[in-house]
């Protein structure tokens, strides 16, 4: 095992001062010793030693190729004038350290030395004339291994062997063995030297190197999240992993041999960091980097990289030892989490709303500048502010506890605090109103550990809201009177003379002092007034007209005004005034419109009955006169007589038709039964049983929904579905379908009748609902042109309405809507 590293402060007196100790200065020692005794390595003992050698203080012998020993030439004065031969067996013969002996050409053992008795247990008295293959294993002597290292030693001189031997209790040990042969001065061979060393901890030390080493290298080359590879001095690639390979695209064949400033980009290249990387790691036995490097496909990856130095036992530098990680996704991820973090505080900066972080002990670890503008600070003094440090009111302008602050109650609850309206006193005495919201940041155990506080000024919005709240106030009574007067808008049986006693006694409410307000109103020749009214010159009054010359009149007078006031009436009041007097006289122009209507309607359904009543007679002659004379003169008519005869008596049956549709639809509103409740489902079957003979001649399909109850007058409903299902068929080209169908629609039923016929126009579907108007000739189809006129007219007495959905050439729907009976109300 090696001796450690060299101390710095050793010299080469220490070296001399070991020979010259007493005990030592004639013993000759090996460089092992040396250096164990002054804790160096053998390299340091070695260099010293020749030095001291080279300066004749030391005399020195090798024992094999790398076995030496050295001693002090005081050893030479205390065996004066003796031989070399006998000075170096008392040499041999003291050296511990190593087995030396001779054996004769054969290979027998003739002499003996401590070190070999010490390092093979035999005494010399039981191994000199013994043959030396003693010390070989089993083994070795059945291969032959003594017989070949002699012949080897006697052909070349010397042979150096490595191996097991064999002690005489039989244990083995690792020896480091040579053998030289030894001749005369004639060349001829005398026999042999022999030298052996116990390696045995050295051959483990390295066995377990080794092991450690394969062991190493085997983790090294299997990591393949790393790339861990060495370099030689000048930064060449001397091995590869799998790593490296995984990591950086490149075979251990590709790579090896090529400079690692190949994994460089061009800048980093041109900018001598790989030179200046192998600098750092050489100085200072490591450096680490993080930069991009560069895969052989020429995709580049942020990798940290480290570099350390390697060195011999003399501290000589050997190479490196380079390990990369690739960090491209924490790299990107610290980008993403550095591109949020620039985010958050650029929105914290730029933000119209105050941002900070309270700590728990109520100090501030961060503030935003609209903050320390709210709190009346400056950004740099926020850090030594703390929560409590202003006075701040609630919403009932009390002083709030330092407890109650939305801080407070967030570290107390950990739960947030939203839109907490807080009345703040800065230091500049301009107070503000705060809208507070707070959060918890917890740690990991759920609990606060910070709080986050926003706040944004809604003073202005406080003062606009304090503002609409009064006028709101000022406003209810205007909205009241407006009410009062809209209400005369809906339609209503209450005789005039009650509905203004109301007007004029709510309408004083409206006004700023209504004790002391009175009120009169006028429409036409009906006058109402309150109590205390009187003519005044303290009065407003507004006027006006209806289309039909009507007066209409509202003034209002101030009985008793304040002393304190400067105006009677408000602007306010007066525009109040001008509305009420319009809605009246919209109200009453309403009136007279539907009253005018109402005679015109009556004026029109008496002309139409007494015309459709005073046509009949002669109608009746004309048909009667016509059919004497087709049957008792018929015969006497060529074929264009009998045509015109047939001419006249379809156009008397067409006007009957005619007369007849105009009478039922002039007594719709005359003579209509009072509503009641009316089964649908029996009115359609109704219906359809009258005209099975026509559904039996066009094969029509009629399927329908079971239908509602409505409030409605029975015959005249049947006149609808029996015009609107005849129409459905007529219409209808080949094979008739129509499809009944029925849904609710809050408190009406919405009835619906469908085809699949030649449809109806777009510019024609409002027409179709006019009296006598017809979309096709009589010779294409029959009617009357009253039909659909008569359903609009029935379905608008009952209160609904009717349309018609059409396309042409896919048919159309006409539906409409009655009222639902009272237990079909939803």
């Amino acid at each position: 095992m090696d001796s450690p590293e060299p101390t710095s402060d050793l010299t080469i007196e220490d070296f001399r001062g070991f020979f010259d100790r007493p005990d030592q200065a004639d013993t000759p020692v090996s460089t092992a010793e040396v250096a164990e005794v002054l804790e160096c390595s053998q390299q340091t003992a070695h260099r010293y030693l020749e030095t001291l050698t080279e300066q004749g203080e030391l005399r020195s012998k090798t024992m094999g190729e790398s076995n030496r020993i050295w001693w002090g030439t005081g050893t030479e004065r205390s065996i004066g004038q003796q031989p070399d031969e006998q000075q170096f067996r008392a040499f041999v013969s003291a050296v511990k350290d190593y087995a030396i002996f001779m054996l004769d050409p054969d290979g027998v053992v003739v002499s003996w030395n401590e070190g070999a008795q010490r390092i093979k247990g035999y005494s010399e008295e039981e191994i000199v004339g013994e043959h030396f293959s003693t010390f070989y294993t089993e083994e070795d002597r059945e291969a032959g291994q003594p017989e070949y290292n002699l012949e080897a030693a006697r052909e070349h001189d010397r042979v150096e062997d490595e191996g097991y031997r064999v002690r005489k209790d039989g244990s083995t040990f690792w020896g480091n063995v040579t053998i030289t042969a030894i001749r005369d001065e004639q060349g001829d061979l005398q026999g042999f030297t022999k030298v052996t060393r116990d390696m045995t901890e050295r051959h483990e030390y390295e066995e377990r190197l080794r092991q450690e080493k394969e062991r190493f290298e085997t983790l090294i080359q299997e990591v393949r999240d790393y790339a861990i590879f060495m370099l030689d001095t000048d930064g060449f690639v001397q091995t590869w992993n799998d790593g490296a390979r995984e990591l950086k695209g490149y075979t251990e064949d590709e790579i090896v041999g090529e400079h690692f400033s190949t994994f460089y980009t061009e800048e980093d290249r041109k900018a001598g960091r790989p030179e200046r990387n192998l600098r750092k790691a050489a100085e200072n036995g490591r450096t680490e980097d993080e930069r991009w490097r560069v895969r052989k496909d020429g995709e580049k990856f942020w990798a940290n990289v480290i570099i350390t130095a390697l060195h011999d036992d003399d501290g000589e530098l050997r190479g490196f030892a380079k390990v990369t990680r690739d960090m491209t996704e924490r790299k990107e991820r610290e980008q993403q989490l550095q591109r949020e973090r620039d985010l958050i505080e650029q929105i914290l900066e730029t933000s119209p709303v105050g941002i900070t972080v309270v700590n728990s002990d109520g100090s501030t670890n961060r503030a935003n500048e609209r903050m320390a503008e709210l709190l009346g600070n400056q950004v740099a003094d926020m850090s030594e502010y703390m929560v409590g440090q202003r006075d701040m009111y609630g919403a009932d302008r009390e002083v709030l506890p330092v407890e109650e602050r939305p801080a407070n109650r967030v570290f107390e609850t950990s739960k947030p605090v939203y839109d907490r309206e807080i009345l703040f006193d800065p230091p500049d005495g301009q107070k503000r109103w705060l809208s507070i919201n707070a959060s918890p940041i917890t740690d990991e155990q759920g609990e606060p550990e910070q709080a986050v506080i926003t706040a944004t000024n809604i003073t202005e919005l406080k003062e606009l809201a304090t503002r609409r709240k009064r006028e709101l106030e000022e406003r209810e009574k205007d909205l009241a009177a407006v009410k009062l007067a809209t209400n005369l808008l809906e339609p209503s049986e209450q005789p005039l003379e009650e509905l203004l006693e109301g007007f004029v006694t709510s309408l004083s409410e409206s006004f700023r002092y209504p004790d002391s307000t009175a009120v009169r109103v006028s429409v036409g020749d009906q006058e109402v007034a309150t109590e205390r009214y009187r003519p005044s010159d303290q009065s407003i009054t507004a006027a006006t007209r209806t289309t039909n010359g009507t007066p209409i009149e509202i003034d209002v007078v101030l009985v008793e005004a304040p002393e304190s006031i400067t105006e009677q009436f408000l602007p306010e009041e007066e525009e109040l005034l001008d509305t009420l007097v319009t809605l009246l006289r919209f109200h009453f122009e309403r009136q007279e419109y539907i009253e005018q209507l109402q005679a015109e309607t009556n004026r029109l359904e008496q002309f139409a009955y007494a015309a459709s009543h005073d046509l009949q007679e002669p109608l009746r002659m004309i048909s009667t006169y016509l059919q004497f004379l087709e049957r008792d003169y018929a015969s006497a008519f060529d074929e264009d007589g009998e045509d015109y005869l047939q001419f006249a008596l379809d156009g008397a049956q067409r006007m009957r038709e005619m007369i007849e549709g105009l009478l039922t639809y002039s007594r719709v509103e005359t003579q209509g039964e009072p509503f009641e409740p009316v089964d649908l489902d029996a009115v359609r079957d109704d219906v359809l049983d009258d005209l099975q003979m026509r559904i039996a001649e066009t094969n029509a399909e009629i399927t329908a929904e079971p239908l509602p109850e409505v409030e409605g007058d029975a015959g005249q409903l049947r006149q609808v579905f029996q015009n609107l299902i005849d129409n459905a068929i007529e219409y209808s080209e080949d094979t008739p379908r129509v499809q009944i169908t029925c849904k609710q629609r809050g408190s009406e039923w919405i009835i619906s009748v469908q085809d699949e016929g030649i449809g109806i126009e777009p510019d024609m579907q409002e027409q179709i609902f006019d009296v006598f108007e017809r979309l096709h000739s009589r010779e294409e189809h029959d009617g009357t042109g009253i039909g659909l006129a008569l359903c609009e007219r029935i379905v608008e007495r009952h209160g609904g309405e009717i349309w018609v959905e059409s396309r042409p050439g896919e048919g159309s729907t006409f539906s409409f809507t009655l009222p639902a009976a009272s237990s079909d109300d939803p």
